[in-house]
């Protein structure tokens, strides 16, 4: 792969050297990315304001909503190029997001009341 090169462009405000490979370009998009979830984590973490009992379940409802389109879209992909091993991983991790969200709807229930 180190011997195709990007031709220099500028996209997604990362600057591409022309000389750079597709290998650097993904090593670096990962390591950027990295870096930008570790930052919002921290700022999420540090603003986090007290929460009544139901934001707090709703809060979870709403990442497993997150969660489980993210994980449909990973098996509808895998199931696109043939890979059924990850598409049945994927089947069993929703699964799984459906019984948590269970959870989660019964406790957000619990709270309001």
């Amino acid at each position: 792969m180190s011997e195709h090169k990007v031709s220099g462009i500028h996209a997604i405000g990362v600057e591409v050297p022309e000389d750079m490979s597709l290998e650097e370009l993904m090593e670096q998009l990962l390591n950027d990315t990295e870096v930008e979830l570790e930052k919002e984590l921290d700022e999420e973490t540090r603003q986090s304001e007290p929460q009544s009992e139901a934001d707090k379940w709703q809060r979870y409802a709403d990442m497993l909503g997150d969660l489980f389109d993210v994980a449909h879209q990973i098996g509808y992909d895998a199931y696109m190029q043939g890979d059924l091993r990850i598409m049945r991983k994927v089947l069993q991790v929703e699964s799984d997001v459906v019984d948590l969200a269970g959870i989660v709807t019964m406790e957000k229930s619990r709270a309001v009341k």
